[in-house]
């Protein structure tokens, strides 16, 4: 994409401003970092430094160098097999292409200028054998770790990366109120799923990020969080978990919400549903600039709650991002001012059910600005 995208809101995406801004940061922070090349693997990592609109595929792929930026020659080189979905800053020049016999790759990446006389290479990722390829094609080399550098470049949002953001999201609420409008006695999880499919692939995102979008919460036995909708029939009453996400220009939204199948909520759902809300308030009112980790870790504590079963928040952004604070990790991250991060929280009772709440928002210079719009449970 090339033009402007406006929102309804008012806000305008100028997709060259977003991609010549992001070029601008990785390079910049290769170059503050002394780097002379950086070599990516990591999808999210080379969508952001490129642009360039890749073949969406499922499941792990292992590390390959994807994308060599050369902070001397402002140049960032992309392994592509065709110009469709290339930007234009990137030159036909500037391709190397994909061959089945690693010779071919080597020989490749020796031409991209500015390489082979590297001695400081950062890079998101490697293997043992590309670790031998680069010790062929940069001789005396200095390895290092860029994913902090990367991490960190990306934690902040410029408006045109936040007004994607709040596409997607406004993406992900359309499948939301699908779902709640389909959600019945008798429905099946899996048709609820392809409710939601459907609907945002109507919209134009027919790639959804997560099939963890819906599951009944069982009243009998103990109950835990599912991230995979099945067979399973809705029956009344039950709590329904929506967890709807989207993506738009790469970027994804997501918000999750727990409904009533076919009653009013009784007053066990009513009791869980407010535990739910007070959980969810705490951890949004701990995501100011300057808290750390630890700072949400004691907002949950602080709610009662038991040790939570999902992560309490992660970064929103391309693919997956920086922090994820949850299971005793990141206690010691800092949160910073133009971050984007999901909060989220689940609690269940037996013989009630579950109820999972997860709200979108920008940390902003006086707090936390939410952005999700969607009625709470």
């Amino acid at each position: 994409m090339t033009g402007t995208m406006a929102l309804e809101d008012g806000a305008r995406v100028d997709f060259t401003r977003l991609r010549q801004e992001r070029r601008r940061r990785v390079l910049d922070a290769a170059g503050s970092a002394g780097l002379d090349a950086l070599v990516l693997g990591r999808p999210g990592n080379v969508r952001y430094a490129t642009g360039a609109r890749q073949l969406w595929r499922s499941g792990a792929n292992p590390f390959a160098p994807l994308c060599v930026v050369i902070p001397k020659t402002g140049r960032i080189h992309l392994l592509s097999t065709w110009d469709d979905g290339i930007p234009p800053e990137i030159g036909h020049d500037d391709l190397y292409g994909m061959f089945w016999d690693p010779a071919h790759l080597v020989a490749a990446l020796a031409s991209i200028p500015g390489l082979s006389e590297a001695h400081r290479v950062g890079t998101d990722s490697l293997t043992p054998f590309f670790g031998q390829v680069l010790a062929d094609l940069v001789p005396n080399f200095e390895l290092v770790d860029a994913t902090g550098i990367l991490a960190g470049l990306r934690a902040d949002k410029t408006d045109d990366e936040l007004a994607c953001l709040q596409m997607a999201l406004t993406l992900a609420e359309a499948g939301l109120a699908a779902l709640e409008a389909a959600l019945a006695p008798g429905i099946s999880e899996r048709d609820l799923l392809g409710v939601y499919v459907e609907t945002v692939a109507a919209l134009g995102a027919p790639t959804p990020p997560s099939e963890s979008v819906v599951f009944a919460t069982p009243r009998v036995g103990p109950v835990h969080f599912r991230y995979l909708a099945g067979d399973r029939i809705i029956t009344r009453g039950e709590l329904v978990v929506l967890s709807p996400g989207a993506l738009y220009a790469a970027y994804e939204g997501g918000v999750a919400r727990t409904r009533t199948a076919g009653a009013a909520p009784s007053p066990g759902a009513i009791a869980l549903a407010d535990r739910c809300r007070r959980a969810t308030d705490a951890l949004v009112a701990a995501c100011r600039a300057g808290n750390t980790g630890a700072d949400l870790y004691r907002a949950w504590e602080s709610t009662g709650e038991r040790p939570a079963e999902i992560a309490l928040a992660f970064g929103m952004g391309i693919g997956t991002e920086t922090p994820m604070i949850g299971f005793g990790r990141s206690a010691g991250l800092t949160l910073h001012e133009g971050a984007v991060l999901s909060v989220q929280a689940w609690v269940s009772q037996e013989g009630v059910g579950g109820c999972f709440e997860r709200e979108m928002l920008r940390i902003g210079e006086g707090g936390p600005e939410v952005l999700t719009r969607s009625e709470r449970s």
